[in-house]
């Protein structure tokens, strides 16, 4: 009789948690990795995948994804075939991502944040105290993880904003904030203000890069300094960035004929585009700005001519991105430490899932080719820390007892061979095989979850890496 129900063998297995980094064989049993050797026999296991000049990761765990509304819900298989295992849905809502799991889950553990957003979730941008409070209690009764405040594309007071950070503390959940209030914009001032409006409170920061524009002191460079410093001198934050080169917003519109979005109002006016329909079409048109379009199995940018014509069609209900990320500030944010080696960002992200920019892989070892991550720096920042930060102590390593979610990838064109979640494949050579998935969850919506017959993974919130941001330690600790 096996031994082992899957034996991933000849791979060389990254794993700075148990201090590997070399050829080793991996048996899973029940889930879990069952033991991590040299020459581990294939006659006690019951399956056995030959990871023969492929690397052997802990399985990607992607902080910032989008899976709703229902046109990103395809992004649960675009993140499979991209070797994450684990995410963080960065809007919600959590009713929506059980719908998104429903047609497409194939086996990822995903948390819930649900947003706050003006003339949405709340009544407007000077909502009270107990109006964000009920809203955040209510989203946790339904299986959120927490909260996030989508402030660049959709902002709130300065004092509302403060309260709902201070009120997800109280509640003792997730809170991630897309800085931006109704005083300062997604830029490096939003920045600023959330780091001051967090006070003692934990948040996460998300796409530190979308900060660094050039929109307030003319130099992303600079701006992005700036904001690396920042981070240093606020160390119980938490934070994350992506390698992506065009942003990602809604082209929805307003009562007044206005994007509803803040963020693609700067970006048409900044190259001179109308505020409103004719702006939006003007830009598609001429390629500056790209309309995304879902089909069976993925999300994609159109050309521009089939972009304007979506546009219309969808009359504007429909995902739009500008070439703003500058790829300078992707790769200070993505690689700078500080004097004590440690990153001054938390963890990699991708901002990705709906989005066609899941390139932890093939971004993220780029810079790992070009010396700038060593490949245990690269499992570091996608998979060791952004499992400390959800509090999910299993994950994000390969030592014997950890969750068996393994990325095995073709290091040549940086992509992935084989997603295993939990030990079961995933995905295998482009082709998803898996179903399901598990919700990722406080104590306080894991009965509402269970009662809907959902699987639920319970985080340690409290021992995570969010609640004690200022312990994180250097690659190697």
């Amino acid at each position: 009789m096996a031994m082992y129900e899957l034996l991933i063998k000849n791979g060389w297995l990254v794993d700075p948690v148990g201090g590997r980094n070399g050829r080793y064989d991996l048996a899973i049993e029940r889930r879990r990795v069952a033991a991590v050797g040299t020459d581990i026999n294939p006659d006690n296991a019951g399956q056995t995948y030959n990871a023969e000049g492929a690397l052997v990761l802990p399985g990607l765990i992607d902080t910032h994804v989008h899976l709703s509304p229902a046109s990103q819900a395809v992004g649960f298989h675009m993140l499979a075939r991209a070797g994450v295992t684990t995410c963080l849905d960065c809007a919600g809502p959590v009713e929506e991502i059980i719908k998104g799991m429903g047609a497409y889950g194939c086996g990822l553990n995903v948390a819930v944040l649900n947003q706050l957003t003006p003339e949405g979730t709340l009544s407007g941008p000077d909502a009270s105290r107990e109006e964000v409070a009920a809203y955040v209690e209510k989203s946790l009764e339904n299986g959120a993880y927490g909260i996030k405040l989508l402030g660049g594309h959709h902002p709130l007071s300065p004092e509302t904003t403060a309260a709902a950070v201070e009120t997800a503390h109280d509640f003792g959940c997730y809170a991630a904030f897309h800085c931006g209030t109704t005083k300062n914009g997604s830029n490096l001032n939003g920045m600023l203000e959330a780091t001051a409006l967090a006070g003692s409170n934990p948040l996460h920061i998300c796409h530190v890069n979308a900060y660094c524009r050039g929109l307030t002191h003319g130099s992303p460079v600079e701006e992005t300094r700036i904001a690396l410093q920042a981070l240093a001198e606020h160390p119980h934050l938490v934070s994350e960035s992506h390698m992506g080169p065009y942003n990602a917003c809604w082209a929805r519109l307003n009562g007044e004929g206005k994007p509803r979005s803040h963020v693609v109002r700067t970006w048409l006016r900044v190259k001179g585009y109308g505020e409103n329909a004719e702006g939006l079409l003007d830009a598609a048109r001429d390629g500056y700005m790209r309309v995304q379009k879902e089909y069976p199995s993925e999300v994609v940018y159109l050309e521009p001519a089939e972009g304007v014509a979506h546009l219309k069609q969808a009359r504007f209900q429909a995902h739009i991105s500008f070439p703003v990320n500058r790829r300078s500030t992707a790769f200070l944010c993505a690689a700078e430490k500080d004097e004590q080696d440690r990153f001054f960002v938390t963890a990699l992200s991708t901002d990705g899932g709906g989005i066609p920019r899941n390139f932890l892989l093939s971004h993220g070892l780029s810079l790992v080719k070009f010396d700038a991550l060593t490949l245990s720096e690269f499992v570091h920042k996608t998979a060791v820390a952004p499992a400390r930060m959800l509090g999910l102590p299993r994950k994000g390593h390969l030592t014997e007892g950890a969750d068996a979610d393994v990325v095995v990838v073709d290091p040549e064109r940086q992509r992935a061979l084989a997603t295993i979640a939990e030990g079961k494949i995933i995905m295998m050579d482009g082709l998803i095989m898996g179903s399901g998935g598990k919700l990722i969850t406080t104590d306080r919506g894991a009965k509402h979850l269970e009662g809907l017959g959902i699987s639920v993974l319970k985080a340690d919130l409290p021992g995570s890496l969010f609640c004690n941001a200022s312990q994180l330690l250097g690659v190697n600790s």
